[in-house]
């Protein structure tokens, strides 16, 4: 987590924000973001949508800087991101082209993993769940989705997710336009 807090840092000051304009977009206070970019604290996913959020980038891009003009992206390639208060990690399953307009990942949920609170943003999110079982949240509405179900719904709905089962949920997750 070291890196990606140096990594916020950098993209925070590019854009000539303090860290409390920062954190007031994000909702948390400043210290709270200093520990972030200190590699003190491990935000919630929707915790770090909202850090995105305030860059104007994905979340990728907290974690990557470089975009390819590759269209194959090998296993070896994947950006991947460990969220382990989420107890979540996300593994990006398309390259980092300049302009995408969408994105897709796959998420491993752990038993008790979760977003750490609801979250929205333009567009659209479509999911497969290709094994465990997950509840999916929105726009107040909770459902239990195991392997094989697949989901569909406007982001702009407060939504988030959890792993209340007894083993790992794989999800393969996309959205559109591109917000990881």
């Amino acid at each position: 987590m070291e890196h990606f807090g140096i990594r916020l840092r950098e993209l925070r000051k590019s854009r000539k924000l303090s860290l409390k304009q920062l954190a007031d977009m994000a909702g948390c206070s400043s210290s709270y973001l200093s520990m972030v970019e200190n590699g003190k604290v491990d935000p919630g996913i929707s915790r770090l949508k909202r850090i995105a959020d305030g860059l104007n980038v994905t979340l990728v891009d907290l974690f990557q800087n470089e975009p390819t003009e590759k269209i194959i992206l090998h296993k070896y390639e994947r950006a991947e991101g460990a969220f382990r208060g989420s107890r979540t990690r996300v593994e990006t399953l398309v390259p980092r082209i300049k302009g995408r307009k969408m994105d897709a990942r796959l998420a491993i949920i752990s038993p008790g993993g979760s977003s750490e609170g609801t979250y929205r943003h333009p567009g659209e999110e479509f999911g497969l769940v290709l094994s465990g079982s997950m509840d999916l949240s929105v726009g107040g509405i909770t459902y239990h989705l195991t392997k094989d179900d697949s989901f569909y719904f406007s982001s702009d709905q407060d939504h988030s997710f959890a792993n209340t089962g007894q083993e790992d949920a794989i999800v393969v997750w996309v959205n559109h336009p591109a917000s990881w």
